[in-house]
């Protein structure tokens, strides 16, 4: 078998012990513990000193990003959230959102997560050379301590990353991994495809 053949192999084992552990976590320890990497970031020179940031929505069982969102908007800071654009071709785009109220109306979208709506005014896009995006916020289903992500397996991410490095040549966007302690692990599975974090924020990261 490739090396190729290995890795995504390795990853799907990964990602179904991931998922069991995942299930046995509650919502309100979920809460707790995003709340915590939450405060993480706030402290971030990188976060403090950016002016437009790229989130998520959180699914059920995944990382809750509410605190966040809630604070790129007091902060004054754009917020950019995901919309799907293609299953097929693991398409998706980051458009603007205006406040909290805005996020609480989005229509769900693929797999049931909130998404900006298709109708309305059109919404800057995170890409778009009017954007003023410098920092994002990456989910993941692990991370490992070297900076490393497993994604859920679509390559969504994988995608829209490489097309950001590629759009933003001369300009540096800082990439966080938000996790839980129970999705670090001591080492992911890589290939050419895969980009590494700028920095990985867990609940109980030493000297966070």
């Amino acid at each position: 078998m490739s090396i190729e053949g290995n890795v995504k192999e390795e990853k799907q084992a990964i990602r179904k012990q991931l998922r069991a552990t995942l299930s046995t976590l509650s919502d309100d320890y979920i809460l707790q513990s995003s709340q915590k990497v939450a405060s993480q970031l706030f402290e971030l020179p990188q976060y403090k000193a950016s002016k437009g940031v790229a989130c998520f929505l959180s699914m059920p069982k995944e990382f809750n990003t509410r605190s966040i969102l809630e604070k790129i908007f007091m902060d004054g800071k754009s917020c950019y959230l995901p919309r799907v654009e293609s299953v097929r071709d693991s398409a998706m785009v980051m458009l603007k959102a205006e406040s909290m109220q805005d996020v609480d109306s989005f229509p769900p979208g693929k797999w049931n997560i909130p998404e900006p709506p298709r109708s309305g005014p059109a919404r800057l896009e995170a890409l778009d050379s009017r954007s003023d995006l410098d920092l994002v916020i990456v989910p993941g289903l692990g991370f490992d301590y070297k900076n490393g992500r497993l994604g859920q397996g679509a390559g969504f991410y994988d995608r829209y990353l490489s097309r950001m490095k590629q759009t933003h040549v001369s300009k540096k966007v800082f990439l966080v991994g938000v996790t839980l302690d129970e999705l670090m692990i001591e080492s992911v599975p890589r290939d050419d495809n895969d980009m590494l974090m700028d920095v990985v924020l867990w609940p109980s990261k030493p000297n966070a």
